[in-house]
């Protein structure tokens, strides 16, 4: 199985646009810092809606009886799925506390692609065998559902540096058919633990850096996974409640497991990744 890596100098154009904008917002903000009724002024909720513009790189292995097919092959090469993705993305983040140093924050974003591709050599997946010049439908979606609680154990007015502890829920489906057979699978991952670091800075009082990093790795004598997911972006909020933001994401996930997994059944490999711009709207106060 032969996996291809992101592409560097995709990272490196997106990397020079979160440059860029920073730049941009930060000269724009310049004669705001001389106004005195202007305070730092951290937010104790805010929910945020975009957008998220996203190059992956997919493989899936996946054997048993009741995961309906074996199956190992490069979504994107065997199968044609789309290689870049624009799909919807959302987060909620409450700060509570006399001190207001813990925040709860939960997250959502989803990936739904399919593809129809005619095969131009031999395809085997498990007991079947697709001769070239077959049609196939395929699809590969995977939710991602995050939940997270930060503690900030340095706190000022412009500087908040935080520890996150939490848990990341993948629901997954996979399907390939043809005008005479269909073959499916499906499973629910788990909640799987990861911990982080949260870090927040002022540039002016209107425009504001944040970074997060949650990492995994976790292993039994069933399963072995691992979660890397990096953060980098900026919120620009030049009105009392309303703000706008964009970034840079960058997710790599791997889970092995053979046998039973709370009440289901998985025995297989799944390893998917994404980078990419993120851009959103946001509420607060």
């Amino acid at each position: 199985m032969i996996r291809r890596p992101f592409s560097k100098s995709y990272m490196t154009t997106h990397g020079r646009i979160v440059l860029g904008i920073y730049l941009i917002l930060a000269f724009a903000d310049l004669p705001l810092r001389s106004q005195d009724t202007l305070q730092f002024q951290w937010d104790r909720f805010s929910v945020s809606l975009g957008g998220f513009l996203t190059s992956n790189s997919s493989n899936l292995s996946l054997e048993g009886q009741e995961m309906g097919l074996g199956v190992s092959l490069d979504l994107e090469d065997a199968l044609g799925l789309t290689t870049t993705t624009l799909v919807f993305r959302g987060e909620v983040e409450y700060n509570f506390g006399t001190r207001k140093r813990s925040y709860v924050r939960m997250g959502y974003f989803g990936f739904i692609r399919n593809a129809n591709k005619t095969l131009e050599t031999e395809l085997e997946l498990g007991d079947n065998v697709y001769p070239l010049g077959t049609e196939l439908a395929s699809s590969f979606d995977m939710h991602i559902i995050r939940a997270l609680y930060d503690y900030a154990y340095f706190k000022d007015d412009r500087i908040r540096l935080g520890l996150s502890a939490g848990l990341y829920v993948l629901p997954l489906s996979f399907s390939i058919s043809t005008d005479t057979l269909l073959s499916e699978s499906d499973s629910f991952i788990a909640p799987l633990p990861v911990f982080g670091f949260q870090n927040s800075i002022y540039i002016t009082p209107k425009i504001l850096l944040k970074q997060n990093i949650e990492l995994l790795y976790l292993k039994t004598s069933e399963l072995k996974g691992s979660i890397n997911d990096i953060n980098v972006w900026i919120e620009y909020n030049p009105f009392k409640h309303l703000g706008f933001g964009m970034g840079y994401n960058s997710f790599r996930f791997n889970f092995t497991a053979q046998g039973s997994i709370g009440k289901r059944d998985f025995n297989g490999s799944v390893s998917t990744g994404f980078s990419g711009m993120l851009f959103y709207g946001k509420y607060y106060f």
